[in-house]
């Protein structure tokens, strides 16, 4: 239990730094906040599952090269089964990277597989053994009463994310009537003044695309 709790709290911190790396990111772009990824809450959750994943797979005594090299791997390779999994649940293609160079169908690109690299170096060698050595020093019980208030909380999040993509995909399906590019940026632009959690929603994946059976 002790070993569970442990890798969840590793799970809530890295989705909730990857949050802050995507929120800076688009800052420096756009020179606004953005809430960044697919639930409400600042966590962003594929930061999270690639480090636990990298966490598990890898070790310390691997060396640089590998840990590079396997991180990179390890990540691009989550990357590219989340993007095929949420667009077969979701219908819709999140992100994609088909406008840059070295990409693979647009799912994932060398820019990001170098970042995955780079930040599983950090993890292994960095972040998991004083982060482990932090949380093996708080009180059990106090640890696990935060891990399941934490893990109510994703689940709620989740939910209320889902139900909110169901609304948008249903007033997608409603008012396309063609499937262009012009005819997309209108829908959006309308589907922004609807509502708060769309507008959210569709700034956190601005080039999301919905994809619709002519």
């Amino acid at each position: 239990m002790h070993y569970i709790t442990d890798y969840f709290i590793l799970f809530v911190f890295y989705s909730f730094f990857g949050w802050v790396l995507e929120v800076g990111l688009a800052f420096s772009k756009e020179h606004k906040f953005i809430n960044r990824g697919f639930l409400i809450g600042p966590v962003v959750p594929i930061w999270g599952f690639g480090a636990i994943l990298i966490s598990f797979i890898l070790k310390d005594s691997d060396g640089i090269f590998n840990l590079l090299v396997s991180s990179a791997f390890i990540g691009t390779a989550l990357e590219y089964v989340i993007n095929y999994i949420m667009e077969i649940i979701f219908k819709a293609r999140w992100w994609d990277y088909s406008g840059r160079l070295f990409n693979i169908n647009g799912r994932v690109w060398l820019g990001s597989s170098v970042f995955f690299g780079i930040g599983g170096l950090c993890v292994i060698k960095f972040f998991n053994p004083f982060l482990l050595n932090v949380i093996n020093n708080i009180n059990d019980s106090f640890l696990n009463i935060i891990s399941i208030i934490l893990f109510i909380i994703l689940i709620i999040d989740f939910c209320i994310s889902c139900n909110i993509i169901k609304k948008l995909k249903l007033s997608v399906y409603s008012m396309k009537k063609d499937y262009t590019e012009e005819i997309s940026k209108k829908v959006k632009l309308v589907l922004i003044e609807k509502s708060h959690s769309f507008r959210r929603l569709l700034k956190a994946f601005p080039d999301v695309n919905f994809i619709i059976k002519k």
